[in-house]
């Protein structure tokens, strides 16, 4: 969630890059790093969820309502108080979309509500699949939805919900099918091909001294993708690598971890953008400080304990209401 923020912060900034040379700065290489987290945090929840949800039969209604309920709660309750404080005009259809989050909300959470509506259904074909008829499927899937998209700019008829499936099928099969891939060494891949990313980046920087088109920040976005070949293969070596981790539980970290669907809720809502990185930290003003890389670091440290704390605080009411009915 730190990185999905931190990618917020470089894309809903406000940034312009000129295009020369003396302009390759370290702030704009800052930003284009961040940008990175975008990606690999969404293909990393949904790998994660795959993994845990592919041996279900059954879907939770307490879930699916419970999904919906905060993405009501977040999306109505902050368009009351952006437009009652005056920080958004009230205009009727945007108070229509409020009351629809799962179908006009954020895009990231109104997939993986679909997804797991379907995912019981998905699971019976998964769990019915031999392995070498599940690899085949993942491949075919994976050069239609991931290399050809990477290397031809073309989504060949896919779309984020089929996008979210493949990587649910894709931690599906190491979880029923991959007892053991190796541990620590996936980190170092991970690591490597993060460079490699990165470089790639820095690279069109350079090539779009000569041609412009390719110094532009979308192209550099695009290849950060969540069906790019690289940022899917860095967050299925982070997957893994956590994967082979032996963690002792910890009460903290399952804490401050069941705040995250809210934080996404909260921060990333259209109105909450547009006022945090252009009107509360101004990130583009600051783009050309000495500073700045600190300055986003403490941006995205606030934003995420700003949100985890409202998040707790709102799970504490709900959890009152319900014990007092």
């Amino acid at each position: 969630m730190l990185m999905i923020i931190a990618h917020h912060f470089s894309v809903h900034g406000g940034f312009e890059f000129p295009k020369s040379l003396s302009d390759i700065t370290i702030n704009r290489l800052w930003t284009q790093f961040i940008l990175m987290g975008g990606g690999l945090g969404n293909d990393i929840f949904v790998l994660i969820s795959g993994y845990f949800l592919v041996k279900s039969r059954t879907m939770k209604i307490s879930k699916v309502f419970d999904l919906w309920l905060r993405m009501f709660f977040y999306s109505v309750g902050i368009f009351a108080i952006f437009t009652l404080t005056g920080l958004e005009k009230f205009v009727l259809v945007e108070f229509v979309k409020s009351l629809l989050p799962p179908i006009t909300g954020w895009w990231f959470a109104s997939c993986y509500f679909l997804l797991y509506l379907l995912h019981p259904y998905i699971n019976i074909t998964l769990n019915s699949l031999t392995k070498s008829e599940y690899k085949r499927m993942l491949i075919i899937f994976g050069i239609c939805w991931c290399i050809i998209p990477t290397f031809l700019k073309s989504n060949f008829q896919s779309s984020n919900l089929i996008w979210f499936m493949y990587l649910y099928s894709l931690a599906g099969y190491v979880r029923l099918w991959c007892e053991d891939l190796g541990g620590k060494k996936y980190f170092l891949c991970a690591l490597l091909l993060t460079i490699a990313n990165f470089a790639g980046a820095v690279v069109l920087d350079l090539l779009g001294l000569k041609f412009p088109f390719l110094g532009r920040p979308v192209i550099a976005a695009y290849y950060y993708g969540n069906q790019q070949l690289l940022t899917i293969s860095i967050a299925f070596c982070l997957f893994v690598g956590f994967r082979s981790l032996r963690v002792k539980y910890s009460k903290l970290i399952n804490t401050i971890a069941s705040a995250t669907f809210g934080v996404y809720l909260i921060h990333d809502n259209a109105f909450v953008r547009r006022f945090l990185w252009l009107k509360l930290f101004r990130n583009a003003e600051f783009f050309g400080s000495g500073y700045f890389v600190a300055y986003s670091l403490a941006a995205i440290l606030l934003v995420y304990a700003a949100c985890v704390m409202i998040e707790f605080l709102r799970m504490r009411v709900f959890a009152i209401i319900c014990a007092r009915k």
